[in-house]
């Protein structure tokens, strides 16, 4: 056993984290349903949840290459309720919400890069109080309409805020196509060989017994079963931000093609571009400083302090060597149930790491990761 296999072994030993698949080396740990002890399969489904947003981004570029919309076009002929949304800018001094027009257009991608003027509910304080105003939790709704038809809160193209921009964007993909989501990155990926990804696996009779359970680290670091609801519970829609599933062998399948540049999902040059960064200098500003505030800490992986950080089109832009894994221009990001991922195409790797435990930003499943990156680079003989 390598010292690698041994490292994620003694995590499961101790507690860390309940299973893994890394699929770069194509090894699975652990147990599927914690804590009982049916060993996990390399098989097993995983609930990417926001590393949905990759597939999507790819599902979204396949529309442009196709000549169906223009990057830089207007989204909301296609999108009308986003054309609704006012920008909730602060509450007066009787505590109403001050809700004014916006000025400019949102583009596809803006929506992309998360500069589209929208933040997730639960993590804007001004959206929070919004909502408890109205007796509402945050991130509730079977619907994108009914779960993001929400206030935007600045100005398009002028901030970054992690969002459900890109569930809209998986809205204009089913809209320009006449599809859903879910038929669309069948089209897609299937011909890759990627068969499980999906965003209901309880209908397909070869995957839904092999969905993983969610496990939650309890404040004195034990692992417990899941027993709440999830971001997929009641969901009707497909949600290309966080509700698609699959195998991590599927997922690393996508991964390679976007690696490789094979021509098989996009045009070349759409992959080029996938690499280049995406943000005016606002919203750069705006996505360090959510970096450094106590939200960063809920980004899955473990980023070094000051790291240099765009975004290009399908996750978070490495600017310079994370010295001992990612090298410059590495694509990352990951999900609320800490599964992680990275496309560095100058060391050639392509890496996932599947896991399914709440809470996001978990510190110990973090530190696993970073042994995975870090093993899986030094095996690979990647130089700095």
């Amino acid at each position: 056993m390598g010292k690698l296999e041994e490292t994620l072994a003694k995590g499961v030993e101790d507690g860390k984290i309940p299973h893994a698949i890394v699929c770069a080396t194509s090894k699975s740990v652990g147990k599927s349903h914690y804590p009982n002890a049916t060993p996990i399969q390399t098989d097993a489904v995983f609930a990417l949840a926001s590393q949905t947003k990759l597939l999507t981004t790819i599902a979204a570029l396949h529309i442009v290459d196709a000549g169906l919309f223009a990057l830089d076009d207007d989204v909301c002929s296609k999108l009308p309720e986003l054309a609704t949304q006012p920008i909730l800018t602060g509450f007066d001094d009787n505590n109403k919400p001050i809700l004014v027009e916006r000025k400019n257009g949102i583009t596809l991608r803006q929506l992309l890069t998360h500069s589209a003027g929208a933040a997730y509910d639960g993590m804007n304080p001004l959206l929070i109080k919004y909502h408890a105003q109205r007796g509402l939790k945050p991130g509730i709704g079977p619907t994108l309409v009914e779960r993001f038809g929400i206030p935007l809160v600045y100005e398009p193209g002028e901030s970054w805020a992690y969002s459900g921009s890109i569930d809209w964007a998986g809205k204009l993909v089913e809209r320009l196509t006449n599809s859903t989501l879910d038929d669309y990155f069948k089209l897609l990926f299937e011909p890759l060989g990627a068969k499980s990804i999906t965003f209901w696996p309880d209908r397909n009779p070869d995957l839904k017994d092999k969905v993983l359970s969610i496990v939650v680290r309890t404040p004195d670091g034990k692992l417990i079963p899941n027993s709440e609801p999830t971001l997929n519970t009641g969901s009707t829609d497909c949600f290309g931000g966080h509700g698609g599933f699959s195998t991590m062998s599927d997922y690393l399948l996508v991964q390679h093609s976007i690696l490789s540049n094979d021509g098989k999902l996009l045009k070349p040059e759409t992959v080029e571009m996938m690499f280049q960064p995406q943000l005016q200098a606002d919203s750069k500003r705006d996505l360090m400083a959510f970096m450094a505030s106590p939200m960063g800490a809920y980004v899955i992986g473990e980023w070094a302090p000051g790291l240099d950080l765009d975004w290009g089109l399908g996750g978070m832009l490495v600017m310079r060597d994370d010295v001992g894994r990612r090298k410059k221009g590495t694509l990352s990001w990951g999900g609320m149930t800490n599964p992680f991922w990275l496309i560095d195409r100058e060391a050639g790797l392509a890496l996932t790491f599947g896991t399914q435990v709440f809470p996001p930003g978990d510190r110990v499943v973090e530190g696993m990761i970073s042994a995975v990156e870090y093993g899986v680079y030094e095996m690979a003989g990647v130089k700095f």
